[in-house]
């Protein structure tokens, strides 16, 4: 097991996406196999030290940033341990590196469908976040292909919680290791959601692990679903010179000849942060859709058509494996300039994560178009998995009295989702930093549910402190 105490060696384990500043920790360890993460996890249980799990770096919200105690890192925790062809299922440790793993199993013609956009994230992390990616609109979120996961709580246990085998009963208790748990009294949102414990009746065992960011043990092994290799999708960018953005998006979901696989939405002030790296975007576009779609007989034919209905300015459509590529990189580039962008300002990401239903997402956009109006000198971007509902409406704050107005903003359009039956964060999860948004949805006596769960499967109350609600709900 490697172990560092130098700040220096450490400071890169303080940040992530979220820009979060003032982490700290005493140490570090890096153990090699799962013997040596139980007996840190003892270590730390033993003397109450508060330890943070570690995984790829590629959160916004802060979680794995602590401001005290111990770090654990699963990045050498990282061998696939089984692939499984004719079951299309596979075993992994928790710090396999998502872009590897796909790639492995391009060579084996398997998939595994809902990987994140940053790729670079872990296997464990994406358990832990209930992540989603690009493909999620068409086949769900990570949450569906977890189907076994190995835990090691902070009482030494190490547990295995394989779905299908253990559920909530009527009165509400699940059986987690040696303990019956009574899930909270609310009910999770069916929508695309990465906020809080999960909890609806019956619900199974390992769906209160999943999502749950690191709070209640060390998962270092999951079992995931895989389907077969896709065919390689055609992509297509098309650019809007008007707004048509809710009508457009109405007609492919109308539309049942068109099956995509990804449906993304790009608005003006996205496409400025895409200009230089893609300087042929064409000048008066107001708005952009990406999309993905298995190829198959007459389906362009089927977009064409669709397409001859709005004011289509220009479509790029991948012909080879370069302009695919291309397209790719259109996609994912714009994430990496926003982060950058905070950075260059030196402000915290403040960044809405809200999914609501379907028949509530026409007056959510309506409403995120009058916080520009009212506010046309904040600088915005809008963009996301529109096909689900979700929009990532990211703020720049210049300074901290508009900092201050951003975050009342962000406040509104928060309760806003809520109640419009959305959820406060639909990939990203709570973190550190949205602890207050997350009462909004579930009230404080849900949040006061999550601490007791917690406390009842952490008794030491070490992981992941300040992660989802704040650690002074902890005391006893």
């Amino acid at each position: 097991m490697i172990v560092k105490k130098d700040k220096d060696e450490i400071v890169s384990y303080l940040e992530d996406s979220s820009n979060i500043k003032g982490g700290n920790a005493e140490a570090l360890y890096i153990p090699e196999n799962e013997n040596e993460v139980l007996e840190v996890v003892k270590k730390c249980a033993s003397q109450r030290i508060p330890l943070t799990i570690s995984a790829g770096g590629t959160g916004t919200v802060g979680a794995r940033i602590p401001f005290e105690g111990r770090i654990l890192s699963v990045e050498k925790l990282n061998k696939i341990i089984n692939i499984d062809k004719e079951k299309k299922r596979a075993v992994l440790q928790s710090g396999v590196i998502i872009d590897e793993f796909l790639k492995i199993l391009d060579s084996d013609n398997l998939f595994y469908p809902p990987f994140p956009t940053e790729r670079t994230a872990f296997i464990g992390g994406n358990v832990s976040t209930n992540a989603s990616g690009e493909y999620s609109f068409h086949f769900g979120c990570t949450r569906r292909y977890v189907k076994r996961i190995k835990v090691i709580l902070s009482s030494g246990e190490i547990i295995e919680i394989e779905r299908g085998k253990y559920f909530a009963d009527k009165n509400g208790y699940l059986l987690i290791g040696k303990k019956k748990i009574k899930i909270p009294s609310y009910e999770s949102p069916l929508i695309k959601n990465s906020a809080g414990y999960f909890s609806r009746p019956g619900m199974d065992s390992i769906d209160l692990f999943i999502g749950s960011e690191g709070t209640l043990g060390v998962v270092t092994e999951a079992e995931v679903k895989l389907i077969s290799a896709l065919s390689l999708p055609f992509i297509m960018v098309i650019f809007l010179k008007e707004e048509k953005v809710l009508s457009f998006i109405e007609g492919i979901k109308r539309n049942n000849n068109l099956n995509p696989l990804c449906l993304e939405y790009f608005d003006q002030h996205s496409l400025q942060f895409l200009k230089k790296d893609f300087p042929d975007i064409p000048d008066g576009t107001k708005e952009a859709f990406y999309i993905e779609e298995e190829e198959s007989e007459n389906v362009l034919e089927e977009w064409i058509s669709l397409m001859e209905n709005y004011p289509v300015i220009d479509t790029w459509i991948s012909q080879d494996k370069p302009t695919y590529q291309k397209l790719i990189n259109f996609r994912h580039k714009l994430a990496e300039n926003i982060n950058d962008y905070f950075r260059k300002i030196k402000s915290m990401k403040i960044a809405l994560d809200v999914a609501v239903p379907e028949n509530s997402f026409k007056e959510l956009f309506n409403f995120y178009k009058k916080i520009r109006v009212n506010n046309p000198e904040i600088e915005t971007v809008l963009f996301g998995h529109i096909g689900e509902n979700h929009l990532h409406f990211n703020f720049f704050p210049q300074d901290e009295k508009e900092k201050e107005r951003v975050i009342k903003i962000v406040e509104k359009a928060i309760k806003k989702g809520v109640k419009l039956g959305g959820t406060i964060s639909a990939e990203h999860g709570v973190g550190k930093i949205k602890h207050k948004y997350l009462e909004m949805m579930y009230g404080k006596e849900g949040i006061m549910e999550m601490a007791r769960v917690k406390k009842e499967i952490d008794p030491f109350c070490i992981f992941g402190l300040d992660n989802i609600f704040p650690k002074s709900l902890l005391s006893y």
